[in-house]
């Protein structure tokens, strides 16, 4: 089952605590761990009147009388090596070419005028890729300072969360070390390994096996307007 991180796990809250928020699309690539997914959110439908109408995506197939699709507005990388500004391209082609003249047939009595798409990064770390995320992370840490899976799952995420790099002390033992270690190498490696350990840590230690970390909507796109 897939997990999305809320409440006082929040992942958005853990990277705003210990540096600056880093959006995940390149960590698969960066780290050789994990898939990289664009996911439709909604689409903004804008109407000639000046009022508007927003869909989201799980409302779609029962809006337009569409089968039911499982991948409907998901777009998977097809590889690590993905480059995410064309995966997001194809989202937006796609989009554009399915549902942009079903949306427009169905509101046709309310004359649209624009029709936008937003989208937001998933980033999935599955158990088999524990180890390969903790590669990357062993690959900048300190030889004497290389981390194993059993080490982490004695970590204290709640800790790590709440990490003040300012006025809290730094330990090994809960994984706060590891926080501010990876916090003062931030403008050299943009916050990836430290993305990579918060998600790590969080995976390990709850064991689990499908963790889907999503980012609030991030990107949009003007699909269609009224010339």
């Amino acid at each position: 089952m897939a997990v999305q991180l809320t409440g006082p796990e929040d992942f958005a809250f853990a990277r705003r605590s210990v540096g600056p928020s880093r959006p995940p699309e390149l960590l698969a690539k960066v780290s050789r761990a994990g898939t990289l997914f664009f996911v439709v959110d909604r689409y903004e439908i804008t109407f000639q009147d000046g009022g508007s109408e927003t869909v989201y995506l799980e409302r779609l197939e029962r809006l337009l009388g569409l089968d039911e699709d499982p991948d409907r507005g998901f777009y998977e990388a097809d590889s690590i090596d993905a480059d995410p500004d064309e995966l997001l391209e194809r989202l937006f082609a796609t989009e554009t070419k399915r549902h942009v003249g079903l949306l427009r047939s169905h509101f046709e009595a309310r004359s649209p005028v624009e029709i936008e798409v937003h989208a937001n990064v998933v980033y999935r770390l599955m158990q088999d890729d524990w180890e390969a995320m903790l590669a990357f992370l062993n690959e900048r840490l300190p030889e004497e300072g290389a981390l194993r899976v059993e080490e982490i799952q004695t970590f204290d995420v709640e800790a790590m969360i709440a990490f003040d790099p300012e006025e809290d002390e730094p330990a090994r033992e809960d994984g706060t070390g590891f926080v501010m270690y990876f916090h003062e190498q931030d403008e050299e490696d943009d916050g990836l390994p430290l993305l990579g350990l918060c998600i790590l840590a969080h995976a390990v230690v709850h064991d689990i096996e499908w963790m889907d970390v999503e980012e609030e909507p991030l990107y949009d796109r003007v699909l269609w307007r009224a010339g």
